[in-house]
């Protein structure tokens, strides 16, 4: 991944252009500035997000219940909605705003900020359940619909 240099520009140059994306997990730590491996190794990846993706030997696995904290080309401020999570890596810098407010199956569990929303870029670890939900891809496709048209 970071030996492609200019696929991570013309990635990155689209998303500061404004393109709307979805960036779930592995798409999330490939917009960071750089992943760890297990091994140590440091990768640079695209850099729009300024955090470092770190692989670990802690697997982070549940049903999330999600809540937004802003606007995002997916859903809008407000909006519950649900997905699981299923990784092990973390990141070394979180947003100062969140994505989403974050909490177990069990409503008992603890709450948490996760994800980041940014130059209509929603990229989180939550892998979300669309079914039943049909207005979230018809948002992101009239925003991305919406930014087509801008293009020459």
């Amino acid at each position: 991944m970071s030996e492609n240099w200019a696929v991570q520009q013309a990635v990155k140059a689209a998303i500061l252009a404004g393109m709307p994306t979805y960036a779930e997990c592995g798409g999330l730590m490939y917009l960071a500035e750089s992943l760890t491996d297990f091994e140590g190794r440091n990768w640079q990846m695209v850099g729009v997000l300024p955090t470092t993706a770190v692989m670990g030997k802690r697997l982070t696995l549940g049903y999330r219940r999600a809540v937004a904290q802003q606007n995002s080309p997916l859903i809008p401020m407000g909006t519950t909605v649900w997905g699981h999570e299923f990784h092990r890596s973390s990141l070394t810098l979180l947003p100062q705003q969140s994505l989403y407010q974050i909490q177990g199956y069990d409503p008992a569990s603890a709450l948490g900020q996760e994800g980041w929303c940014q130059n209509q870029l929603h990229a989180s670890y939550v892998h979300l359940h669309w079914g039943g939900r049909p207005e979230i891809p018809a948002r992101f496709l009239a925003h991305c619909a919406r930014f087509a048209q801008t293009q020459p």
